[in-house]
């Protein structure tokens, strides 16, 4: 597996973790009691299949002329697909407050 996407994968995932998890966090420190509900496992799959989708798509493979990716190359597409993991996973949330029934 290349190190390019790994990267890829890894700041999709913690994009999507860290967008399910401050919500999540700050009702626990408000001490609000909360129970898990299968939605929330919807929109995560949903989330990590669009926003894979999306990275992979738009940064389909980096040409370099060494085969080892620099720190500032890995950090900035990191950053990046870290970005689409949590805004992908935003949207995803947002669209389904709009429809939903109360």
């Amino acid at each position: 597996m290349k190190a390019e996407f790994v990267i890829k994968l890894s700041g999709v995932w913690l994009g999507v973790f860290a967008r399910l998890m401050i919500p999540y966090l700050r009702k626990l420190y408000q001490g609000k009691r909360l129970k898990f509900d299968l939605k929330y496992l919807r929109r995560t799959a949903a989330s990590l299949m669009l926003s894979s989708i999306f990275s992979f798509v738009l940064f389909p493979r980096m040409n370099f002329a060494i085969e080892v990716i620099s720190f500032e190359m890995g950090f900035s597409l990191f950053c990046l697909c870290f970005g689409f993991g949590f805004g992908v996973n935003s949207l995803i949330i947002e669209f389904s407050q709009w429809f939903e029934k109360k």
